[in-house]
């Protein structure tokens, strides 16, 4: 597993404003935090965030805070809902020797025997969620899916024990399943739910003869 050293500073002032300033100049506000300490809020160039954000692997941080050294994990990442830029990080203190819980990407490997026959995969879930010690965390987990058949689907409870860390996700959760073809699900769905174009005309006709037959006659005059 890699470890990315990223140089931050701590803040003095906070509040919005403040926070909005840094984040013009092209910094990130953020927290650090974790096993009983007081927590330290920071700031960091929004370019040595991207190699930790952007990526399909896990890392450890090593964070140099003001020249002091701070070992972590990522805890949450927010975006701007407009622009879609990096907002606030929390990054979480962890020890050697002391076990952590941490979202791990999924990668597939192989290909689904379904897809084969018309299947279509289906990769739900991304990420899983494990609890291991900090030196013995995977930049990823990779699962075969060249078993799955048209209907089959992998569960987060089919996968086998690990020896370096344990699964902490839903085991009911589904990660992956093959779909049978939507064209062929959809044609047997609906064909006796289509109304064609004579039918509706049709109707339409009945329905205004039922209506002139329920008419009352025109009173005469005179």
């Amino acid at each position: 597993m890699a470890e990315l050293t990223i140089s931050a500073q701590k803040r003095e002032k906070l509040g919005g404003s403040t926070a909005n300033q840094l984040r013009s100049n092209g910094r990130v506000p953020g927290i650090v935090y974790g096993h009983g300490e007081a927590s330290i809020p920071f700031h960091v160039k929004e370019l040595d965030l991207r190699p930790l954000i952007y990526t399909h692997e896990t890392h450890t941080v090593n964070l140099n805070l003001d020249g002091e050294a701070m070992r972590c994990i990522l805890r949450e990442v927010q975006f701007h809902p407009v622009t879609d830029r990096v907002s606030h990080v929390d990054l979480i203190l962890i020890r050697a020797g002391e076990k952590i819980k941490i979202d791990v990407p999924v990668r597939l490997v192989g290909t689904a025997a379904g897809t084969k026959d018309g299947g279509i995969l289906d990769f739900v879930l991304h990420k899983l969620s494990i609890e291991v010690l900090p030196d013995a965390i995977p930049d990823h987990i990779e699962l075969d899916i060249s078993g799955l058949k048209i209907g089959h689907s992998l569960h987060v409870s089919d996968l086998p024990e690990h020896p370096t860390y344990t699964i902490a996700s839903d085991p009911q959760a589904v990660i992956a399943i093959v779909a049978a073809p939507k064209a062929a699900e959809e044609v047997a769905a609906t064909p006796e739910t289509v109304i064609t174009e004579p039918e509706q005309i049709k109707a339409k006709g009945k329905k205004e003869e039922e209506e002139g037959a329920a008419a009352p006659a025109p009173e005469k005059k005179g």
